[in-house]
């Protein structure tokens, strides 16, 4: 199921005079893909607006891992910890090839916490909340078969066990994909600028398209904020009771050639006693993440600053320490801005509450916290949250998140079936058109990536691109996993973008020129 054009939906909209809808929800990221899916699935009439891109924000942004969080089980979250792993089991069964379940090994520090007894039943339980059984404990020589040049002198052992990664981004959409399959709106680049209100009650939001200036009142029976980071600076709404403190997590991306690993890997960082995770991703070795507390300007995107450069880079020199990786060995970088629930006091920002909270007032229901693995579980307690404000219906019994697919890896591309299932997981059954519409050349994999040319046709077609960097970033990985951007790839991208979004040669140059300064303040590092 493709994206609609924006320009119809826009049409669509403003034909019916601010028509009621039941549900608006202000927000693109995971969390708003997710109760839109919810809503539409109840069948509630629902628009979803995004002020920017489709996971802009932190679902573009995250460390790309599903997973319980064995931390938060550590600190006693046994609640938190059982839902997303319930939910990670449910993402693996659904969406293979999207979300992949992948070996973590947990080493044993002497002297510091967990001893190894503890270890074991941390372990144990998390496999058991879990519903599997997959940890083991590993020796040290075990341990340096995988990770040659670890520093094994101060382990324990470790022990291995399996969570999740995926494309965040990707997710995102496959989301919104099935949601607009299910009958829900949406639209990116088309901002909330007020709350419509009767007395003291939510009655509707007026909407901007943020690429023309044209406003828009739309009325609902309930308007969610699902914005995450920015869910207490909405407009006009009250934010009584709403502690959101931003928190910053930054990752760099590093040749998995000069810096191999094949599975993940916690590194106690030798500053602070952090652990910090190394870990494959899309054929790149990533390093991360960072935990400080955002004080920017949330309109401008995050990036990470030389402190935390260095601090990475550190961490990346405890698994590689006969060769170091330098500044110039990167890649590229990103920061998320992760929604942190806090109780107003100042705290050690890597044991902030995982959580997510909901807050009722008349005719608006705001959701924030939580993580990327559970937005399925929040969706679930923010439409019930909502039911006091929409038609009275039965709630439906809990299906599939994502329709399961009739097509084949062989199928799509039989060559190269294993291709063709990653597609399928990205695409739904979208995929098998994708490549047949393609020409050879265009299904061949960019060099260096898992990604070709016809996924960006495809994507210029039918994914409700704007900005090219909505492209590269967000709809591809290309300007994360290729040196400066993929700058060198644009020229030969400039036809197709030209041809699908009707762009002139002044505006491809526009667009180029906006896309690598994107590129150079916010995913390089200084």
């Amino acid at each position: 199921m493709t994206f609609p054009d924006r320009e119809q939906v826009w049409r669509q909209i403003s034909a019916g005079g601010g028509d009621d809808w039941d549900v608006i929800i202000i927000g693109g990221g995971i969390t708003g893909a997710g109760i839109l899916r919810e809503a539409v699935r109840n069948g509630f009439r629902t628009l979803l607006i995004e002020q920017r891109d489709f996971a802009w924000g932190s679902s573009s942004r995250s460390s790309k891992m599903v997973h319980g969080g064995i931390r938060y089980l550590a600190a006693g979250n046994i609640s938190l910890t059982r839902h997303a792993l319930q939910e990670r089991e449910n993402l693996i069964s659904q969406a293979p090839r999207l979300v992949e379940r992948l070996g973590y090994y947990f080493p044993l520090y002497r002297g510091r916490f967990p001893p190894r007894i503890a270890a074991g039943l941390l372990f144990w339980l998390y496999d058991r909340l879990a519903g599997i059984r997959d940890h083991r404990r590993i020796s040290n020589a075990q341990l340096q078969d995988t990770f040659r040049e670890l520093d094994t002198k101060n382990l324990n052992g470790a022990y291995f066990y399996t969570d999740a990664v995926t494309d965040d981004a990707r997710l995102t959409l496959r989301v919104l994909q099935e949601s607009i399959r299910l009958g829900g709106v949406v639209r990116n680049y088309t901002r909330a600028n007020r709350l419509l209100k009767n007395a003291e009650r939510v009655t509707g939001v007026r909407v901007e398209d943020r690429e023309t200036g044209a406003e828009l009142d739309l009325r609902a029976g309930v308007v969610i904020n699902a914005t995450g980071a920015w869910a207490d600076r909405l407009g006009n709404a009250s934010t009584a009771g709403m502690k959101i403190r931003p928190q910053r997590g930054s990752h760099l991306i590093l040749s998995a050639e000069r810096f191999p690993v094949s599975h993940a890997i916690f590194i106690v960082h030798p500053d602070d006693g952090r652990r910090v995770f190394i870990y494959p991703w899309e054929g790149r070795t990533v390093v991360g993440t960072t935990d400080i507390f955002h004080d920017r300007n949330l309109d401008n995107a995050a990036s990470m600053t030389p402190d935390e450069l260095t601090y990475l880079l550190h961490a990346a020199a405890q698994l590689f320490p006969g060769r170091p990786p330098h500044r110039e060995n990167v890649i590229s970088s990103w920061s998320g801005v992760r929604p942190i629930i806090t109780s107003g006091k100042s705290r050690d920002p890597s044991k902030a509450s995982r959580e997510h909270q909901v807050w009722v007032e008349p005719g608006l229901v705001s959701c924030s916290g939580g993580k990327l693995t559970t937005f399925h579980y929040m969706a679930l307690d923010v439409i019930d949250k909502a039911r006091a404000f929409l038609p009275d219906v039965t709630p439906p019994g809990e299906t599939p998140i994502f329709a399961a697919t009739t097509h084949s890896g062989t199928d799509v591309l039989p060559a190269e079936p294993r291709r063709g299932e990653r597609l399928l997981g990205r695409y739904g059954d979208d995929a098998f058109l994708l490549t047949q519409q393609a020409t050879e050349q265009e299904r061949a994999r960019i060099t260096g990536t898992n990604t070709c040319l016809a996924q960006v046709r495809w994507s210029l077609q039918h994914e409700s691109v704007v900005h090219l960097d909505d492209l590269m970033l967000r709809r591809t990985r290309l300007g994360l996993l290729l040196t400066r951007g993929g700058e060198q790839l644009l020229d030969e991208i400039e036809p197709m973008a030209r041809e699908l979004c009707g762009w002139s040669g002044q505006q491809w140059l526009e667009e180029k020129e906006r896309y690598l300064e994107i590129i150079g303040t916010y995913y390089t590092v200084a």
